[in-house]
């Protein structure tokens, strides 16, 4: 009860995100994803980048148009693809905003006071979650060369 009470306050204590956080946090993200990928405004076809040390790391177009383009960043660990981020950027707008992670509309969907996230939280968790993780792989991958492959 005691436990169940201390998390509620946890999660109620919380600020919500506003959408001027929320749109910095896509700006970012937009320009971190060109520092890993700098030609993603030109690319029209499946890419990898292979790495001896680490997983590979897979570029797959969902869908592209002149503005924007829907992509997933992953890796394809055997026959499951892990973290499977699928993300839309808006390349006039210079913006980056997460769809999905692992096929989930949050990453945390199992906490007990779900109900009390609003839409601008909701998007701060996914884009947060690639915030890091884009970090993560350009220490891994940075400077290395995109392959075309296809799936």
């Amino acid at each position: 009860m005691i436990e169940d009470e201390f998390l509620k306050s946890l999660y109620t204590q919380r600020d919500t995100k506003t959408y001027s956080e929320v749109s910095a946090l896509f700006e970012l993200n937009y320009q971190t994803i060109l520092k890993l990928i700098p030609a993603l405004k030109e690319t029209i076809h499946n890419s990898v980048i292979r790495h001896k040390n680490e997983q590979d790391l897979y570029l797959i177009i969902e869908e592209r148009t002149p503005y924007t383009g829907t992509f997933t960043l992953t890796h394809i660990l055997g026959t499951v693809n892990r973290p499977n981020i699928k993300f839309k950027v808006f390349f006039d707008a210079k913006l980056l905003e997460v769809l999905s992670v692992c096929n989930e509309t949050t990453l945390n969907n199992s906490h007990p006071y779900l109900a009390q996230c609003d839409d601008m939280n909701i998007q701060w968790e996914l884009n947060t979650f690639i915030e890091k993780w884009l970090n993560y792989c350009l220490g891994k991958y940075k400077g290395m060369l995109w392959q075309t492959v296809k799936m």
